[in-house]
């Protein structure tokens, strides 16, 4: 049987009053909070090369970007943020668990909030709130990406102004997953978690960090 599954994607930013809010939907539609933490492979792939340097936030100098270091780095980010989500989820989320995937950022997240969909070709991204957000490039960076990679599945992103248009896309087309941006204003509207009930389809929170 299917449940409902909200996916927080979680970065080296992981800010509390987001998870907060994405906790508080959870349990407001009584759904499982998973938070995934990807390891970006293409970072990984990048500080591989010989030429590949960082710059010091506090020094300003030059070094070479050593890939175990990185590896370091990003152990130490993913457990801070599955502190953070186990936090927001006490007393909040019905459910809460934590992941960790390395590979391409959106298709990892895409692929853990599609577990449960049976898509084989057709997917949308229905994605909530203003065109020009930070999100709402990533989510079109996505299915660019997608498109260039030829996958399986191709996601199409669906545009929604306000509530009453997310629920005219979700009644309509194919399979798919609400993006949502990690905000109160957005994740508190009136309205949203009766719809989200009854629609029952999984929903990814991004911060506007990863769109950036």
């Amino acid at each position: 049987m299917t449940h409902r599954r909200i996916v927080v994607g979680l970065g080296a930013v992981t800010r509390r009053r987001e998870l907060e809010a994405a906790a508080s939907l959870a349990g407001r539609i009584d759904a499982e909070l998973v938070g995934l933490f990807v390891e970006d492979a293409q970072l990984l792939r990048f500080a591989a090369l010989p030429f590949a340097r960082e710059i010091g936030m506090a020094s300003a100098r030059r070094s070479r970007l050593e890939v175990p270091a990185l590896e370091r780095a990003m152990r130490a980010h993913a457990a801070d943020a599955e502190r953070a989500l186990a936090a927001a989820a006490q007393g909040t989320a019905p459910r809460w668990s934590f992941r960790v995937a390395r590979g391409v950022v959106a298709a990892e997240l895409i692929a853990v909030a599609t577990e449960q969909i049976d898509a084989d070709s057709a997917l949308r991204l229905l994605l909530l709130g203003d065109g020009g957000s930070p999100v709402t490039r990533w989510a079109q960076e996505a299915c660019a990406g997608f498109a260039r990679d030829e996958a399986p599945v191709r996601p199409e992103l669906v545009q929604s102004a306000n509530l009453a248009e997310l629920a005219a896309a979700l009644d309509a087309g194919a399979p798919g997953i609400v993006v949502l941006r990690a905000e109160e204003s957005v994740l508190a509207q009136r309205g949203l978690p009766d719809l989200l009930r009854q629609a029952a389809v999984p929903v990814l929170v991004l911060s506007a960090h990863m769109g950036k």
